[in-house]
């Protein structure tokens, strides 16, 4: 797995448009979210 962070400078680099990861709090807030219920629903089944 590549680190988040690492991504998110490289993302920071490519022109707006182009940019996976919004700035947005709200939206950074409700991808921390899902990852956090994805990884509670994975360690659910193991």
């Amino acid at each position: 797995m590549a680190n988040p962070e690492e991504l998110r400078k490289q993302d920071q680099q490519l022109p707006k448009r182009k940019r996976k990861y919004p700035k947005s709090r709200v939206t950074q807030a409700l991808w921390v979210l899902l990852a956090l219920v994805v990884i509670a629903g994975v360690a659910g089944l193991l």
